[in-house]
């Protein structure tokens, strides 16, 4: 099974989501390193168990670009995963 790739738009904008497994939902990023199609080698261990979401946090990927540098710190990261959250 390979990573299906999601674009969610939230009221933080566009964030590319990277899903795979099943089971409850866990969340997988990185403050910034671009998540792609082939997935997460640490995060590939939990897809038997879960339904892993693999988010790219702004300016990363396919996520919509930061328009201020404090878009980049981890409060406004941990918002912007609230959003994606929500979905």
């Amino acid at each position: 099974m390979v990573w299906m790739q999601k674009i969610i738009k939230t009221s933080r904008g566009r964030f590319e989501v990277f899903q795979k497994g099943e089971g409850p939902p866990m969340a997988v990023t990185h403050l910034y390193s671009e998540f792609n199609r082939t997935g997460d080698y640490l995060a590939e261990a939990f897809t038997s168990s879960y339904t892993v979401f693999l988010i790219n946090l702004k300016s990363c990927g396919g996520t919509d670009e930061a328009w201020a540098p404090h878009e980049y710190s981890m409060l406004d990261s941990a918002i912007d995963l609230e959003a994606v959250r929500r979905l």
